[in-house]
């Protein structure tokens, strides 16, 4: 080896050397031969001249070594340039070997970097899947997520739905960035004859390279319609199943069309290769626990909205004639909540319910009579001030008093005869007849006037004046063992001048408030449906105080309990199943608000939007 030419030494990889071949630098070039466990026949230049310095910079970002004994160099390896033959031989095998050894560093760096990079992605998306709760939004983030790691052109996912007779598989989803479909769910018998029944079934990940290439010997078939439908071409498929923390599968997850397989090594040809397999298996694994409560919660909600229906059905079934009430008014709050923002109101304009929020109040206004349990089911469904039974001894102690009254006449007057002269006797029968006919007629209209006031109309100042006549009406030796037609508690109760209830009925049934709040309060609600009770035991509060059960003032109301206000009066107005009173016209009902709101006693601006939105059209019945 020339002295001479021996001052820097250079190796470098096989695809750099090419490059720099083309620099067409006057420099000398020879090879070796490598032999090494990981690698053979792995090329090596050597380039060796006054040269070296200028491509020198090109080198520096290159997987390569520098040998030289200039220090400017900044070399890896220090030499001398009186470096005898034998020197530089093993000095160049010692390069090779440490270049080699660089070569496999890097490389395992660059494989650490990546799978700390994936175990980041995962750990991200493993937060990301356990925050959203929304099962579609879920989903497609799970495919979103996959493909982006999978670097694949599509991903489906699919969803087992079990059933006492049968299972089915739900096409849940899919994404492609290649074709644009109208896609729409479908659902599948659960067998093995898809590749996804397949493996839903088995457990078994299914890794193609190529779906056509499949023999038909296979217990699966590949279904090319959608290809032969929109012109895709379906290449490699990975489908993988979706185990939850039960090691039960609960779905399937599908990757096809890498668009840059790495070069794979011949123990390892497919595309989606097995690190990448094992990541996008942690993938699924996440996705199915995610999934798994996403569907609890929401099999939750929904036994908690069937035993909200069925405690309502409960309530109202003890009182039919508001069948349908709580139902009614739940439709007409919602509406009405949701309509608040976009009224232009300046009071509403930053008032926006969230989902949970409508969630809430909607319970509250299904539940706002949910107290009435409480409440005696004789004053639930008074629909007049007297019940029957009380009103059929009120008719048999006028019946036998007429009786009385007839019997008494005609022992007296078969005591006239005896006693009385015949041109006497014409007279005085005549006369006690008339007061008998008198007081007759004055029984037929006590009768008349106990049927009349036991109606839950309102009661005008002469019929009760004749109530009073009534109340002071003597007989002698009845058998009830009082000296009057009706007791203090009967006059009391006819005399109720509105509606069929006395004070203390009345306040019986307000009570069913209190109660509703007491036994809701019970409940060991979620934190997105603590307000509950507040809610519902506010509905009958009015804006100066003299609401009830608590007498809150305005600013103690909350909103959604003046929304359900506004809602419940409207129904109570409208209702067509109440006997006790006639249902009002939408006209005039919405009149009774307005003359409500202008008395102070709800809230003027809710009317408002409950009017000029035309809420209460939502129920078309009820808007008549």
């Amino acid at each position: 080896m020339d002295s001479n030419s021996a001052p820097s030494i250079i190796v470098f990889d096989d695809g750099l050397f090419k490059t720099l071949s083309s620099l067409n630098y006057s420099c000398k070039i020879n090879w070796l031969k490598v032999e090494s466990e990981d690698q053979s026949d792995t090329a090596a230049a050597i380039i060796m001249g006054e040269f070296v310095q200028k491509f020198h910079k090109k080198l520096l970002n290159s997987s390569c070594l520098v040998l030289a004994d200039d220090e400017s160099l900044q070399p890896d390896i220090k030499i001398s340039n009186s470096f005898t033959p034998t020197q530089w031989q093993r000095t160049l095998e010692l390069v090779i070997r440490l270049w080699l050894g660089k070569q496999h560093l890097e490389a395992i760096e660059t494989d650490l970097s990546s799978l700390k990079q994936q175990q980041s992605d995962l750990s991200e998306i493993s937060i990301a899947l356990s925050a959203e709760k929304n099962l579609d939004k879920l989903l497609s983030m799970v495919l979103e997520e996959g493909r982006r790691l999978a670097d694949c052109e599509g991903a489906s996912l699919f969803l087992i739905h079990e059933q006492e007779s049968s299972s089915e598989l739900i096409f849940k989803l899919t994404l492609n960035e290649s074709v644009e479909s109208n896609f729409k769910e479908k659902r599948f018998p659960l067998n093995k004859k898809s590749l996804s029944g397949y493996v839903a079934i088995t457990g078994e990940t299914l890794n193609i390279n190529d779906v056509y290439w499949l023999t038909g010997s296979e217990p699966y078939a590949f279904d090319s319609s959608f290809d032969e439908s929109t012109g895709y071409k379906t290449r490699e498929l990975l489908t993988m199943p979706m185990r939850n923390y039960d090691d039960k599968i609960i779905g399937v997850l599908q990757f096809l069309n890498r668009k840059n397989p790495e070069q794979n090594d011949e123990s390892d040809p497919n595309s989606f290769n097995k690190d990448l397999c094992k990541t996008l298996s942690a993938l699924a694994s996440q996705a199915a626990v995610a999934i798994d409560n996403s569907l609890l919660i929401e099999n939750i909600h929904n036994l908690f909205e069937g035993f909200v229906s069925a405690s309502v059905k409960a309530i109202e079934a003890r009182d039919p004639v508001t069948s349908g009430h709580s139902f009614r008014v739940a439709d007409y709050t919602i509406e009405l909540a949701q309509s608040l923002r976009k009224s232009g109101i300046a009071k509403f304009k930053n008032i926006h319910f969230s989902r949970d929020e409508i969630r809430e109040l909607r319970y509250a206004a299904l539940l706002h009579d949910f107290g009435k349990v409480g409440v005696s089911e004789r004053v639930l469904v008074k629909s007049t001030k007297l019940d029957d039974s009380r009103l059929e001894i009120l008719r048999f102690r006028i019946h036998w008093q007429k009786q009385k009254l007839q019997k008494d006449f005609y022992k007296k007057s078969l005591q006239l005869t005896h006693k009385v002269e015949r041109e006497a006797l014409a007279i005085q029968l005549k006369q006690i007849e008339e007061v008998l006919e008198e007081e007759l007629r004055k029984l037929d209209y006590f009768e008349k006037l106990i049927d009349e006031s036991n109606k839950p109309t309102i009661l005008d100042k002469e019929s009760h004046h004749h109530l009073c006549d009534l109340k002071c009406y003597q007989v002698d030796s009845a058998p009830w063992g009082e000296s009057t037609l009706i007791s203090e508690d009967d006059f009391l109760r006819l005399s109720v001048t509105r509606g069929s209830l006395t004070e203390q009925e009345r306040l019986e049934i307000q009570s069913h408030v209190s109660h509703t709040y007491e036994y809701l309060l019970q409940i060991p609600w979620t934190p997105d449906l603590k307000n509950i009770p507040k809610i519902a035991a506010a509905h009958h509060e009015k804006l100066d105080g003299s609401g009830y059960p608590f007498g809150l003032s305005a600013a103690e109301i909350p909103v959604q309990s003046r929304v359900m206000t506004i809602a419940d009066i409207y129904d109570a107005l409208t209702a067509r199943d109440r006997p006790y009173k006639s249902s009002l016209s939408a006209e005039i009902s919405l009149d009774i608000l307005q003359k409500e709101a202008d008395k102070g006693l709800i809230d003027a601006d809710l009317v408002k939007v409950f009017i000029e939105a035309e809420i209460y059209k939502l129920i078309p019945d009820q808007a008549v």
